[in-house]
């Protein structure tokens, strides 16, 4: 059977010939699907893949609906028959999906569906591709390779919420006797669709935020850590703790926006500039759970800028309002043992680490506290414990370098 009389035959005959060809589309489906996810997981992109082999009656209704005779005659416009979708939580891992589909295969089309639909429309945005599926991918004469002119798999990416809008649409539209048609159910869908096109937005935005908080955090304890390590303190006047009032213009923003600033100028070591920002959130109606963690970054500024008593202060208030906040006894240890009391620092750094038996910040504070006291040999065992643990901790591996060379 040729494709030019492919369409001519009776839908029996059809059905008949797109069961056999099925198992060769379930192969180089699930190839195209494994593919997909091993990449995905090379690369740490968080995404659900599902798939699929269209429906014979899918495919016969659609081909059969859209096209005359004399156009189906000449060519299989469906390019549908396998299909693969990509979801996503967040809308810039789209492009990271984009650029790995690019990697992975040769694509013949790429579209973003909706995007030029006008604002009333209920319609929501997709991106599809068409990839082009290797010749080595279907055995020689098989029929499936009739069905699969062109030979391609369709592949959508979408987000999650991308996602339940298209399913939710799929119910009320195409699978409804009639479009909607009256004017208020209009703008009922695309109010949804706006909706949700714009939570995809803040979900992002807040994705972006969270980024940048989470590597302001890392900066500033790697700085902290840094700076206990090489004792490298500025030595302001203590009365620098006190008399200063948050700008004004600071008592409008929102506490995530102030922590992060205040992160941004704690580790450009702006000390002054960092502990007024907290201390404008300590001003704040917060929770005493927030509040104990603003406290533990006040402390540590404090602490960088040689306001010993100011920081001891605001560890032990954090302590106080959450006793379970084991960065607050940390940091307690840590101004302990600089200020020379190792019975201090070591019942605080004990109690870290009965909540946290595994956290190489812990055990290393207590490797450095047992080297500050002179017990080299405790420090070593302890350094030798945790680089079993991971090989690549830095504060332990220098800790163990030092106190070998010394």
């Amino acid at each position: 059977m040729t494709e030019t009389n492919f369409y001519n035959e009776p839908k029996n005959i059809l059905e008949a010939r797109y069961k056999e060809a099925y198992p060769v589309f379930a192969t180089v489906l699930n190839e195209i699907k494994d593919q997909i996810q091993e990449r995905a997981a090379e690369k740490e992109l968080s995404v659900t893949v599902r798939h699929r082999v269209k429906s014979f009656s899918s495919w016969h209704a659609k081909i059969f609906r859209k096209r005359p005779l004399q156009e189906r005659i000449k060519r299989n416009f469906v390019t549908d028959i396998l299909g693969i979708r990509i979801i996503c939580p967040f809308l810039e891992e789209i492009d990271s999906i984009t650029l790995m589909l690019q990697e992975l295969f040769h694509i013949e089309e790429h579209e973003v569906k909706g995007a030029n639909y006008p604002y009333q429309h209920f319609g929501y945005e997709s991106v599809h591709f068409l990839v082009a599926i290797p010749e080595t991918a279907i055995p020689t004469n098989s029929i499936a390779d009739i069905f699969l002119a062109p030979r391609v798999c369709e592949i959508q990416v979408r987000t999650i919420l991308q996602e339940a809008w298209a399913e939710v649409e799929h119910e009320l539209v195409y699978k409804s006797e009639f479009s909607p048609l009256d004017e208020p159910l209009k703008r009922k869908l695309a109010a949804i669709n706006a909706n949700l096109t714009l939570s995809d937005i803040m979900f992002q935005e807040i994705r972006e935020y969270q980024r940048q908080l989470k590597e302001a955090l890392k900066q500033r304890r790697e700085d902290f850590y840094n700076h206990i390590s090489q004792n490298e303190y500025e030595t302001p006047p203590e009365s620098a703790a006190s008399g200063k009032h948050p700008a004004r213009s600071l008592l409008k923003e929102t506490v995530d926006a102030l922590l992060l600033k205040g992160l941004i100028a704690h580790n450009q070591k702006r000390y002054e500039d960092a502990i007024e920002i907290y201390s404008d959130i300590l001003l704040r109606d917060i929770s005493d759970d927030i509040r104990a963690v603003i406290l533990v970054h006040r402390g540590m500024a404090y602490f960088s800028n040689d306001l010993q008593k100011a920081a001891l202060s605001d560890f032990n208030q954090a302590i106080k309002l959450n006793p379970a906040q084991t960065k607050a006894l940390y940091f307690r240890a840590v101004h302990a043992r600089v200020n020379g009391k190792f019975t201090d620092a070591l019942a605080d750094i004990e109690e870290c680490i009965k909540a946290d038996p595994y956290n190489l910040e812990y055990l290393t504070a207590r490797a450095e506290t047992l080297a500050a006291t002179g017990d080299f040999q405790s420090a070593i065992t302890e350094c030798i414990k945790i680089l079993k643990m991971d090989l690549d901790f830095k504060p332990a591996k220098r800790l163990l370098k030092n106190l070998e060379n010394r």
